[in-house]
């Protein structure tokens, strides 16, 4: 499937062992069916649209032949805010040594997200948007359109539903998605959520050029979940800039920079470039550092 391999060639996947959220809606359903082997694990929130999702997320399991775990979240009182908090603390508290939560955000909940943020009155913090990686969560779609993940997992047989919570407009959420983006789209910028996009990742950029690492005794070093955190693209202009002076003066070329986001993603330990510079993870650090030159006799 062409859209399969379109959608595959952006996503941000960690290293696994990997759990999917899975709520029962099309962007959680098309994750679990392009993230590789993974745990899948949906929240119960008690609420009377609640069986149904629940119910949408056991099909969608069914057809992936993977077992579905199931967590019961009690919020009372009940609100969008708290609701999220607990869903997190259950899946977060769910995950075994080593694994990554993803969740299916798209790059429409980014826009929406930079949006609110904006009425809102945030800082450049809230403007950046959603966060690739935090805290052992990592959103891989951000990258990918709602209606792109609505049509993968259509193509792909999953039974996906539309949680009937998104159509009430009393959220303050809801209401950007569903009146004040179309609005914008129709009379300001046909292009409005790519420019809100755009506008999250240009302020992580400058927050990433103020935050390029350190020089050590005998090379560079960045905090690894930074980069994660960035994404491919960003990631690899933050290594170009900082490793060009390393590197003999040139910057790295696509294959060296893949090589180095590997490590990144921990799908290679280290990796040795071009110069004599090896690359390697040291706890919390991507760090490079020159290799020792060969003895002579």
């Amino acid at each position: 499937m062409r859209l399969r391999t379109d959608i595959a060639g952006r996503l941000d996947l960690p290293a696994p062992p990997r759990v999917v959220a899975l709520s029962g809606g099309a962007d959680s359903a098309a994750l679990a069916a392009l993230s590789g082997p993974a745990r899948l694990i949906h929240v119960h929130h008690g609420r009377p649209h609640s069986d149904r999702m629940q119910q949408a997320a056991e099909a969608i399991a069914k057809v992936m032949e993977v077992p579905l775990e199931v967590e019961e979240a009690e919020i009372e009182p009940w609100s969008e805010g708290a609701a999220r908090v607990r869903r997190y603390e259950l899946l977060l508290g769910a995950l075994r040594e080593g694994e990554t939560l993803l969740t299916g955000h798209t790059l429409d909940d980014q826009a929406e997200t930079v949006l609110a943020n904006i009425l809102r009155g945030t800082g450049s913090e809230g403007l950046q948007g959603i966060p690739r990686f935090r805290n052992r969560v990592a959103r891989p779609l951000l990258n990918v359109t709602r209606s792109e993940t609505r049509e993968f997992a259509t193509l792909s047989g999953l039974p996906w539903d539309d949680d009937p919570s998104n159509d009430d407009l009393d959220p303050f959420r809801n209401r950007i998605r569903h009146r004040l983006v179309p609005m914008l789209e129709a009379e300001y910028n046909p292009a409005i959520r790519s420019a809100l996009v755009g506008l999250a990742a240009g302020l992580r950029a400058e927050d990433r050029d103020r935050q390029l690492g350190e020089l050590t005794s005998d090379g560079w070093r960045i905090a690894n979940s930074r980069l994660w955190a960035a994404g491919f693209e960003a990631a690899a202009d933050v290594l170009r800039s900082a490793l060009r002076p390393l590197h003999g003066g040139y910057g790295l070329d696509r294959s060296e920079t893949r090589q180095v986001w590997e490590v990144v993603i921990g799908q290679r330990g280290a990796t040795e470039l071009r110069g004599g510079l090896r690359v390697e993870r040291v706890g919390p650090w991507l760090v490079c550092r020159s290799l020792p030159l060969p003895r002579t006799r």
